[in-house]
């Protein structure tokens, strides 16, 4: 069977298919990855098989347009809206609308070029980032089964639909028609690795959801042996993850480093994550605080009684799968999410908007966290569900039984 993935125009989307694409890899499959050729290098260091496709679209361009500063921006909108879209004003949906967009640009860089490589190594079946819609249009035009792949937030799922409802906008549509492909309501079905208890429904439409245990990729690092030695005071992680680099390339957010600062104090162990380039422009931090700089969180979070962060899907997840109770402080309104569903499950807090940079009530917050033994063991409890939801070597089948039912066309390699 050959399995094409492909992957949005930040790297930091690949990480969530790495896992599948090497289970699929491990039970003998052809893997190729497609990716914006930004990406391709972050491909080849997960040790898969690149294969540049379109050009760059400048996402920092697009993501910094005068209609998407809403979503960049401070602030909350209304509990569960993706679920909920009704919820939302005038304003809001228009910034979803700019959303599209802006996935519509990235697809079309990517489309021409991608669909020729699927129509050359004729894939069994497509599995692509859910944004990534050239991945469907590939998927139609050689007549083989496409699956989305999401990285557990449902924020923007059905963001190329209109009201995040059934039908689809025109800038959808126009991907297919624009390359004389038949148009596809969108993928076969989804693979989710966010678990039942953190999911939202679908706002639309009921789609097939396939779930799929979260499997922690960061890519290379370097345990530091002080990770796993023994220590005497609860130590808590502090990052801002991947995000961090876009929102201020190479400075580390005030955010976390006021964080950083409320709990050096309270006689704890506090990590600092960042990467490196952040590293190398701190100053002025306690004496208690410990900078880790690319240490991978799948490593680094199993050790620690409790972690802050910004409400990304890879550390909440991340995090959810160690059992570690979490206290996310969200900057935009997409990050909100993870910590309003950690924080209904029991496993995690969090803060009004307008309290969250307070140096005493992310203190407060972390203790509560630690002392009320409800917070660990409603984390116990996520991260046991999670490791029951099958692996992504067992959900290999699900894509065999696809590639084995559609009929093959010529030129096309049979399923394995």
């Amino acid at each position: 069977m050959r399995v094409l993935f492909v992957t949005w125009a930040e790297p930091t989307h690949l990480l969530s298919l790495v896992p599948l694409a090497w289970a699929c890899q491990a039970a003998g499959h052809e893997v190729r990855i497609a990716a914006p050729p930004p990406c391709a290098a972050a491909v080849t260091r997960s040790g898969l098989t690149a294969v540049p496709v379109g050009r760059d679209v400048a996402v920092d361009q697009i993501r910094n347009r005068a209609d998407l500063a809403p979503w960049r921006s401070p602030g909350r909108w209304p509990e569960g809206w993706a679920a909920r879209p009704e919820l939302l004003d005038a304003g809001q949906h228009a910034v979803l609308a700019a959303l599209a967009d802006k996935q519509f640009a990235v697809a079309r860089a990517m489309g021409a070029e991608l669909v020729a490589f699927a129509r050359h190594w004729r894939p069994d079946v497509v599995v692509h980032d859910t944004l990534a819609y050239a991945g469907t249009v590939a998927a139609a035009a050689v007549g083989v089964p496409a699956y989305g792949h999401t990285w557990g937030s449902a924020t923007v799922m059905r963001v190329e639909n209109e009201d995040l409802g059934a039908r689809p906008l025109p800038g959808y549509t126009r991907l297919f028609t624009d390359l004389d492909v038949e148009p596809r309501d969108g993928p076969t079905a989804w693979f989710d690795p966010c678990p039942p208890a953190l999911r939202l429904p679908d706002p639309g439409p009921p789609r097939h959801r396939v779930g799929v245990r979260y499997i922690p990729c960061n890519g290379r690092g370097v345990v530091p042996r002080w990770v796993v030695e023994e220590h005497s005071r609860p130590r808590v992680c502090v990052t801002a993850g991947v995000s961090a680099a876009k929102t201020g390339p190479g400075a580390p957010p005030d955010l976390l480093t006021g964080a950083a600062h409320a709990l050096a104090g309270r006689g704890l162990e506090v990590v600092l994550a960042v990467d490196a380039a952040q590293a190398g422009r701190l100053a002025g931090l306690p004496d208690r605080v410990r900078v880790a700089a690319g240490v991978p969180m799948s490593e680094l979070l199993p050790t620690c009684a409790a972690v802050v962060h910004h409400g990304g899907s890879g550390t909440g997840l991340t995090a959810a799968a160690a059992g570690v109770p979490q206290l996310v402080l969200p900057r935009i309104p997409v990050t909100a999410e993870i910590g309003e569903r950690l924080r209904n499950a029991g496993a995690g807090l969090l803060p009004p908007p307008e309290r969250q940079a307070d140096p005493a009530v992310i203190g407060e917050a972390v203790e509560a966290l630690l002392d009320d033994p409800r917070h660990a063991r409603a984390a116990a409890r996520l991260s046991a569900a999670m490791r029951r939801v099958p692996s992504p070597a067992e959900r290999v089948a699900v894509l065999e039984a696809a590639a084995s039912a559609t009929p093959a066309e010529p030129g096309r390699a049979a399923a394995a």
